[in-house]
């Protein structure tokens, strides 16, 4: 974990020159209450995410109308986390 500049935590770090499946520590693609967190947090804590974006780093900033129609969507969006926090129940808000 890292400290951000702002003095928050980073709960999940992402490398954006690597494609989701050679990540560090790998998210997931659906919430679902048997993925486990990757993190436990206290009520109230501010915290970061770093994430990357629904195609997983295909689409860049010089790409053209073309590259995105072609994307390749079998590519499923990740998801980073998730994370409890403590003392929480199901339907909590």
């Amino acid at each position: 974990m890292t400290v951000a500049a702002r003095g928050h935590e980073t709960l999940f770090k992402v490398d954006l020159t690597k494609p989701w499946s050679q990540q560090q520590v790998l998210g997931h693609n659906r919430w679902h209450p048997d993925i486990p967190p990757v993190s436990t947090v206290k009520p109230g804590a501010t915290f970061r995410m770093e994430c990357k974006d629904w195609t997983d780093g295909q689409i860049k900033n010089n790409d053209s109308a073309n590259d995105v129609r072609d994307v390749d969507l079998t590519i499923p969006h990740v998801l980073s986390g998730p994370v409890a926090v403590e003392g929480a129940e199901p339907g909590d808000v």
